[in-house]
């Protein structure tokens, strides 16, 4: 068994070089080696590259693009004059956003999973996923993963399933030495077959939704299951990990867990070092604040993709509140920091004074709750809340009047809290788990 894992792992990071020199060119490695001196370089280095890098990003942006040719009205090179681009305006000028240097057979079509809403349709060009794959290669090796080493993929985004079974993923999935789980139908069957195929197959590295991670993690826990694998990492990405999801994979797996963050639209922004920082991806975007201080107050996150020449995004308003950090991580790396990243706009709470409150504030109080088994919070006016309950047989009565006054605490006393016991919370389309939403 022992030789016919290696013989695979061989094969695979054979493949994986065949890939890249197929998609990059027969100097991918010097790319990467480049990629590597970048994200390891000073401070300035780092920011002087950004700037070069803007410049010419919203040079092309003016002169190519209809949508930025009237809105700027004039070339600048100022990115605080340029408005934040929403998703409203990719809606409703999808193609005024796109170059006309790019015809339609060199645009690469994607969309959201539809996580806050309706999917969104973009473009991206071929370049912007190879320099994307590149920043992916660079930052999932801090959490051990290596070309060709077995990992195990527990994911659920509708585009990354797409033909899930079928003999192209099948063939795909072999020669990168992956594992899938399928996040959107984690059944008890299909949960213990992965398992019994991993003691076999021992990967060396997991990625997964935060809270397939957590189910998974809960079946083997709960069924006294123990992994003989040892894992060097894994990598959690596409939703919120709560500290609780944290603590019990780094429990079950034995192994640290690194939070990624990114969006469909403008690719990885930010990987958690070995020290816990969250480490921005400053050569492939660059990352403001949207608030008056962004060390001291939160605001939304607007991204800049600073490769995307297919449909340049510009000050995108991705949909997340953050903060930043001017500390020197204990790490060594120089990349700039974000601090705090507090969730989805969606997911923060506002009270009528103003403040923000994270959605994590709310989930933190169902840890260890045994009597329920799902929950979501829905903000739906400053002054009334909705929170949907699914119980089981260790609910006590207590437990709802304890929810209600935590929940009262931080959004007031006079907030109405309307408790609704259901038999289930469905799965949105994108198939990721939302426990807290804000409609203010």
């Amino acid at each position: 068994m022992p030789i016919r894992r290696s013989a695979k792992t061989l094969f695979s990071k054979v493949a994986w070089h065949a890939y890249n020199t197929y998609r990059k060119g027969v100097d991918y490695r010097s790319q990467f080696s480049q990629t590597a001196a970048l994200f390891n370089a000073s401070r300035e280095t780092i920011a002087a590259f950004q700037a070069s890098r803007l410049e010419k990003l919203l040079q092309h942006a003016y002169q190519t693009t209809p949508y930025y040719r009237e809105l700027l009205k004039m070339e600048t090179s100022e990115l605080s004059q340029i408005p934040p681009l929403e998703k409203k305006h990719i809606r409703e000028q999808l193609d005024e956003l796109c170059s006309t240097t790019f015809t339609a057979d060199q645009r690469i079509e994607n969309a959201t999973g539809g996580s806050t809403g309706t999917p969104l349709t973009f473009y991206q060009d071929r370049n912007y996923w190879n320099q994307r794959n590149l920043s992916v290669y660079y930052f999932d090796r801090w959490a051990g993963w290596n070309f060709g080493e077995p990992q195990l993929i527990i994911w659920g985004a509708p585009a990354d399933l797409e033909g899930d079974g079928h003999w192209k993923r099948r063939i795909s999935t072999f020669w990168r030495n992956q594992y899938w789980l399928n996040g959107f139908h984690l059944t008890d069957a299909a949960m213990l077959a992965m398992f019994e195929q991993m003691n076999r197959d021992l990967p060396q590295t997991i990625l997964a939704y935060p809270s397939s991670l957590y189910q998974f993690a809960t079946f083997l826990s709960d069924n006294g299951l123990t992994p003989k694998w040892r894992l060097k990492g894994i990598i959690s990405s596409a939703e919120m990990l709560h500290p609780h999801y944290r603590a019990l994979a780094e429990i079950i797996f034995k192994a640290k867990v690194y939070n990624r963050y990114g969006g469909r639209e403008v690719g990885l922004i930010a990987m958690e070092c070995a020290e816990g920082r969250m480490h921005i991806n400053a050569r492939d975007l660059y990352l403001e604040i949207d608030s008056l201080d962004p060390y001291t107050e939160p605001g939304e996150i607007l991204i800049t993709q600073l490769n995307n020449y297919a449909m340049p995004f510009i000050r995108y308003r991705i949909g997340d509140v953050g903060m930043l950090s001017d500390e020197m991580c204990p790490c060594g790396s120089e990349l700039p920091i974000l601090a705090e990243l507090l969730g989805r706009t969606t997911a923060t709470f506002r009270t009528k004074t103003g403040a923000l409150i994270h959605g994590g504030y709310f989930t933190r109080q169902f840890y260890n709750l045994a009597g329920i088994s799902q929950f979501q919070l829905i903000q739906e006016t400053f002054e009334r809340c909705v929170l949907k309950l699914v119980i089981n047989a260790k609910w006590r009565a207590e437990i709802r009047h304890h929810l209600v006054q935590k929940i009262q605490e931080i959004l007031g006393a006079d907030t109405v809290v309307t408790v609704e016991f259901v038999a289930e919370i469905p799965l949105p389309a994108s198939g990721k788990r939302e426990y807290t939403i804000s409609k203010v």
